[in-house]
């Protein structure tokens, strides 16, 4: 609906997965990438009901009340990195999405939570963590965010304030996937600005090639092919152009995504 904004992570998500996801190098707090490995990341999504009592009926099928709407519940897990668990609860109505979750399935979990106001065109957010071991705030980021279905663009400040992002993203061509999308991060911290561009190709049905660079001389570039439906075959690469007497970073990445 035109009037409900989406939940925090989806502000700048556009320019962030063609800029990032999938590649060798990508952000840490975003992203699982397995080099060279095995890795799953699935998400479980379920409605919250207003009735708290369940039955089995004779085939052995959970009975439950009416749904709360807006209102559902995720568990996340990935393997072999039981750590990044994650339980969130989401609500989403009009001009208002909320998340409130639990990350790390230990006895001192990192409490999450974001809440995002506005509409599917323009909306502004906050995401917080607190890690109850260290007990006090890991994260703190807030965001303003302007979409349609062919341009998007967001302002991030992220870091406690010390990184400050400016994105962009454009749809080219929808039939060939055909994107371009730049970021433009500083750090106050060490007076650093660095410029990423990229984009996006579908060259092939279910095949879709990606390349970026940025101002400090990294380059990476991407093969993707989508072998039966939800599974995706991934062959990265990047290179740092600065350094070239170190090897380049390739890997290779079977992932379902559900």
């Amino acid at each position: 609906m035109a009037y409900r904004p989406s939940f925090y992570l989806e502000i700048g998500r556009k320019a962030r997965d063609l800029l990032y996801r999938d590649y060798t190098e990508q952000p840490p707090m975003h992203y699982h990438y397995g080099c060279c490995d095995w890795s799953y990341d699935l998400a479980l999504r379920s409605q919250i009901c207003r009735s708290t009592s369940h039955e089995i009926n004779d085939n052995n099928q959970e009975l439950v009340g009416e749904h709360v709407p807006g209102i559902s519940a995720v568990l996340r897990f990935i393997v072999p990195d039981p750590l990044s668990s994650k339980v969130e609860l989401r609500y989403l109505r009009d001009f208002l999405g909320i998340t409130a979750g639990i990350e790390g399935m230990t006895t001192n979990p990192v409490m999450s939570f974001s809440g995002v106001i506005g509409s599917s065109v323009v909306s502004l957010g906050t995401d917080l963590a607190f890690d109850t071991i260290l007990k006090n705030f890991t994260k703190c980021n807030a965001g303003l965010s302007f979409s349609s279905p062919i341009v998007s663009a967001s302002l991030t400040l992220e870091d406690k304030g010390d990184t400050a992002k400016a994105s962009c993203f454009g749809l080219i061509n929808p039939l060939t996937s055909t994107a371009i999308a730049a970021e433009l991060k500083h750090t106050f911290s060490q007076n650093e600005t660095s410029l990423t561009l990229g984009a996006q190709h579908e060259v092939a049905p279910l095949t879709v090639i990606k390349a970026r660079g940025d101002t400090t001389g990294k380059v990476g570039a991407l093969f993707q092919h989508q072998l039966v439906s939800k599974i995706f075959l991934t062959l990265a690469g990047d290179v740092d152009i600065k350094e070239l007497k170190t090897s380049p970073t390739i890997g290779l990445s079977l992932a379902l995504r559900p």
